[in-house]
């Protein structure tokens, strides 16, 4: 049984129709024009300029890409003989390098889009070296300006591989009290200085602990002129109860502001920093805190 098309059926397929072939024409002079502009363009152009494109504006200089890159002023290369794809491999070679696409939008300028690794904190066993967020180290200086941020201590005896990501339970351990020490609340109570995890996972029990270098502050005003006090803190933990014992700490903390705040006194000198001695705090002991004063300042 044949199947009729009412009048409006007809029209809309016809109305449908005509828009297909519309723009099967128009990609088509489209694709015909691009292609035959990129054949009249003459490659054999030396390579005259780098743009740096991608998230971070010119997050490294120009001279550091042309380097990784291996082109200089002194022997240009021809766009037509650059190698792309192995432009793209010296680049992430770089441990600053997170991601890199090089390409060409016309002769003679090389268009980089990449980006950078950002540190999330500071690797102590090393001097000038940052981790990101998948653990990968990087040198810090003289990429990044000067940054506050907490110290990551492993206790590692193996050299460091760029480009892949430490790996093992220290690092894991670490990066979960770091999440724990930067979320909300936590962060803005008091300041995290480092974090060692190098004896967490000792045989002897009386060796094994994490310990954390944390520092309160009080900000001081008097006729205009302000001094921070400065409270070192030395917690020792335990591997199978930190995160209670955090809590616990944050219990008692205000107590000891309180107690400390009574012995304030304002400097007669012009510092504008005041540091305490150091207090540790053992909670390794359940239900118990042991506190003691280090002198020195």
């Amino acid at each position: 049984m044949k199947r009729k098309f009412t009048l409006s059926r007809a029209l809309i397929w016809i109305f449908c129709s005509a828009i297909f072939v519309n723009a099967s024409f128009f990609l088509c002079i489209r694709g015909y024009r691009y292609w035959k502009q990129t054949c009249t363009i003459d490659y054999k152009v030396p390579i005259r300029a780098i743009v740096q494109t991608g998230p971070q504006k010119e997050a490294l200089k120009t001279t550091y890409l042309a380097e990784l890159l291996g082109l200089s002023v002194d022997q240009p290369i021809l766009s037509s003989d650059f190698d792309l794809k192995q432009a793209n491999l010296s680049l992430l070679l770089s441990p600053i390098i997170k991601e890199a696409d090089v390409k060409f939008k016309e002769p003679g300028i090389l268009y980089v889009d990449y980006v950078i690794r950002q540190p999330m904190c500071f690797l102590y066993d090393f001097e000038n070296i940052a981790l990101d967020a998948q653990r990968v180290p990087f040198p810090v200086t003289p990429f990044f300006s000067p940054k506050r941020l907490p110290e990551i201590y492993l206790g590692m005896r193996n050299s460091l591989i760029w480009n892949q990501p430490i790996t093992g339970k220290k690092i894991e351990l670490a990066f979960d009290l770091l999440k724990i020490l930067e979320g909300p609340i936590v962060c803005d109570l008091f300041n995290v200085k480092r974090i060692d995890v190098s004896l967490a996972f000792e045989k002897s029990c009386g060796r094994r602990e994490i310990v954390l270098m944390t520092e309160d502050e009080i900000l001081f005003t008097q006729k205009e002129r302000e001094v921070r006090f400065a409270f070192p803190r030395l917690l020792r933990l335990s591997l199978k109860n930190y995160r209670q014992e955090l809590s616990n700490y944050l219990k008692i903390r205000e107590q000891l502001l309180e107690k400390e705040q009574v012995r304030l006194e304002f400097p007669e000198g012009g510092e504008k920093k005041v540091i305490f001695p150091q207090k540790v705090l053992d909670f390794r002991i359940p239900q118990i805190a042991f506190i003691e004063d280090q002198g020195g300042k």
